[in-house]
């Protein structure tokens, strides 16, 4: 029995990653493009404004490429190959060995959620991130989701180890003043204590001021827009997550979820003198406020908490894109 388990999640892993990407990628990219929308708008302020001309005039003065370079570079990150996971025995593999999706998601996507149901994590970050020993419990068993998908992934990931040069480079890259040791924290997968994707935010945003490309912002970007999603607060792959995240894509444009109103009055509750940490945490207190897509699937309540969410994560991106650029003017605030 125990094997058909093993076989069964390893056929199935490919489930496990792909609901940990907080909204499908489009909706990424589209939350960026509609937030550098409203900076060109006549809701911008003038700290907005100028940070909008900024990306317009690195994007010889096109607008709409200047959109699409920064929504492409959140689109990416999903598509990282930079977390390896294994054993030296068996090998070390970036996405599952089995499942239709192997190809195209990976494991770097554990990087990707800032769990506000607990404090500070095993790193001494304020809030950690996944944790398969801290999830929240798949409450929607029974409720039109038939699989535990974060049991499935331990299953099939258990005792697997963190390869030790993607501990050297990108979870080092993404400690951001944390504290980790490699066989305390990476040795097993059921216990590790990922880092939060407000850490991967800030060493992205920091390369952007480094070097500014429209990579590096859209990068951390991808990040802070994760932390919009409800499910990447909460440390759980399942509880619909997956169902969720693609109704917001089918529904994005059909239901208006970035209306100008409601993003010109997310845009005030966010200060780009904060730092990338406060303003994604910001956002991420506002998600982990509504858990309704954790239990509940029908589109009057998917509806009521997306015209909230969307909005919000956008008006955070507004906050950072100004941010990044009052950086290069020597006007960063936190």
């Amino acid at each position: 029995m125990k094997t058909r388990i093993m076989l069964l999640a390893g056929f199935l892993s490919f489930l496990c990653i792909e609901n940990a990407m907080a909204w499908k990628q489009p909706t990424h990219k589209q939350e960026v493009i509609d937030a550098l929308a409203y900076m060109g708008s006549d809701y911008a302020n003038a700290d907005q404004r100028r940070a909008y001309d900024f990306y317009v005039s690195s994007a010889n003065g096109d607008a709409n490429y200047a959109a699409d370079a920064l929504g492409q570079a959140c689109y990416d990150v999903d598509d990282f190959k930079d977390v390896r996971l294994g054993s030296w025995w068996r090998g070390y593999w970036a996405a599952p060995l089995f499942g239709l999706a192997h190809s195209i998601v990976g494991y770097n996507a554990y990087h990707h959620f800032v769990t506000m149901s607990r404090g500070t994590d095993a790193h001494g970050n304020e809030h950690g991130g996944y944790n398969f020993a801290h999830r929240t419990p798949n409450g929607s068993l029974g409720k039109g989701e038939f699989f535990d998908i974060d049991q499935l992934a331990a299953w099939y990931l258990w005792n697997t180890q963190l390869k030790k040069d993607d501990f050297d480079t990108t979870e080092a890259n993404y400690r951001q003043g944390s504290y980790s040791d490699y066989k305390e924290h990476y040795a097993d997968f059921q216990e590790i204590p990922w880092q939060p994707s407000t850490n991967a935010a800030s060493y992205w945003f920091g390369e952007f001021v480094q070097q500014p490309t429209f990579q590096t912002v859209g990068y951390a970007l991808h990040f802070l827009t994760d932390a919009g999603q409800v499910h990447h607060t909460m440390s759980t792959s399942a509880n619909h997550h997956s169902s969720w995240e693609a109704w917001v894509e089918d529904y994005y444009f059909i239901e208006n979820m970035s209306d100008i109103e409601a993003i010109n009055e997310a845009v005030g509750h966010f200060n780009p003198n904060d730092s990338v940490n406060t303003i994604i945490t910001q956002l991420a207190q506002e998600a982990y406020s509504h858990p309704e897509p954790l239990y509940a699937t029908d589109h009057e309540t998917r509806l009521s908490v997306a015209k909230v969410m969307i909005p919000e994560t956008i008006g955070a991106s507004v906050a950072l894109l100004t941010k990044a650029v009052n950086c290069l003017n020597g006007e960063c605030g936190q």
